[in-house]
């Protein structure tokens, strides 16, 4: 039996060859997915000077006086100014373009207006000095062209979307989105959650998980229906995934050493490389990990439902981050709250629950930590990582953790 930095060094080992083609991929389908490719700007952004706000375009002026200067027209956003604007004021719209010769915008609120026979500006009174460079936005001042706007493996969230779509960038090269199929195995599991319970049934609550943890990632996720109780079942599913393009499969369940725990025989059968199978953490320590015989990658995570969410956040998703080129998330530590023992010589992922108290970030690992207690899950927002050398943790230790996704 390894430890989990060994079991994390096989699996990232044995995935290093594993990799994803790439497709283009327009703006409506983008959000979420992975760039392929380095995105340089091709414009400048904005592409032009113009206004900050409603106001006048003018000359700077560095008189301290009271200046009247007559009023030329005005500028709409969308138009094109018609020459250079001399001595003069131009009255413009926030985004219309400034024209030649001015050097700045005064606010419509800083002036003294005198309105013409049809109520339109015809001069102003502004107090000087007038300084340049005031209430305009620049070309390029946010994005210059040529200037790097996106590395390869940036994730795409809506705040991208609009940076593309600002840019006049229609597409981009993504990563394809790996597929995914989760088999759970045991016939005591019922997937309808309005169906009535026979005795020694139990219901599936791991594939709701799985299914809706992987939401968060750029996927293709099949729930596999049946629920294998043989090695024969297991295999025929098990084929068919592969043989309908499935490149990850995360099986939950049969991986222990009882009589009806198949999946390592099974996987054996048809050739796959089983990089390791046990490891000495809690919970979870019957985890396995192997490369199926056409590249893919397979997680035999354990039934209980909080080894499955274990084996899943430490297991599956660094493979997920390094496939789909993310760093890892940054390492994060509290004070333990109160005192907490363990049994040494395994890694705990504990329940566990992070707060701020007195300005400081502190963290209880909470009770109930058998791995079929999914009550203490739910109230807990984060995983504390406790190594295998460690039996008895005072209060005041630092201790690290991983907040559960989407957690704020």
């Amino acid at each position: 039996m390894i430890s989990y930095q060994e079991s994390l060094q096989r699996i990232k080992a044995a995935t290093s060859d594993f990799h994803l083609e790439t497709q283009p991929c327009g703006l409506d389908d983008l959000l979420g997915r992975v760039l392929a490719e380095t995105i340089t700007s091709p414009a400048n952004l904005p592409g032009f000077d113009n206004s900050a706000m409603d106001g006048f375009a003018v000359r700077a002026n560095p008189k301290e006086e009271l200046i009247d200067l007559e009023v030329h027209g005005n500028i709409a956003a969308g138009e094109t100014p018609e020459a250079e604007v001399g001595s003069g004021a131009v009255q413009i719209m926030t985004g219309a373009p400034v024209p030649n010769g001015c050097e700045t915008v005064i606010p419509i609120e800083n002036v003294q207006v005198t309105a013409d026979a049809n109520g339109l500006p015809a001069s102003i009174k502004v107090q000087g000095p007038i300084l340049a460079d005031q209430n305009i936005r620049r070309a390029g001042q946010d994005v210059r062209q040529g200037e790097l706007v996106f590395s390869a493996g940036q994730k795409i969230s809506a705040e991208h979307i609009m940076m593309l779509a600002a840019l006049g960038i229609s597409q981009a090269q993504v990563l394809t989105r790996p597929k995914i199929s989760l088999i759970s195995t045991g016939a005591e599991l019922v997937d309808d959650p309005n169906a009535p319970l026979l005795a020694g049934q139990i219901r599936n609550s791991n594939q709701p998980f799985l299914a809706t943890s992987l939401q968060s990632w750029p996927v293709e996720t099949t729930q596999v229906t049946g629920h294998p109780d043989t090695k024969e079942q297991f295999l025929e599913l098990l084929q068919h995934e592969i043989s309908n393009g499935a490149q990850i499969v995360i099986s939950t369940g049969a991986v222990s050493m009882g009589d009806r725990d198949f999946v390592p025989e099974s996987l054996q059968e048809i050739g796959a490389n089983i990089v390791f199978h046990k490891c000495k953490i809690r919970p979870g320590k019957p985890v396995l990990f192997a490369v199926l015989p056409d590249g893919g990658l397979f997680f035999g995570l354990p039934g209980n439902p909080v080894s499955a969410a274990v084996g899943f956040s430490f297991f599956v998703e660094p493979i997920l981050r390094q496939i789909l080129n993310q760093k890892e998330p940054e390492t994060k530590m509290a004070r333990l709250s109160k005192d907490f023992n363990k049994r040494a010589g395994f890694y705990l992922f504990a329940k566990a629950r992070v707060f701020m108290k007195d300005s400081e970030c502190q963290i209880e690992v909470l009770s109930g930590q058998q791995s079929f207690r999914i009550a203490p899950l739910a109230e807990a927002n984060c995983w504390a990582e406790l190594p295998e050398y460690l039996a008895e943790i005072k209060a005041g230790e630092l201790v690290k953790f991983h907040k559960f996704a989407g957690v704020l």
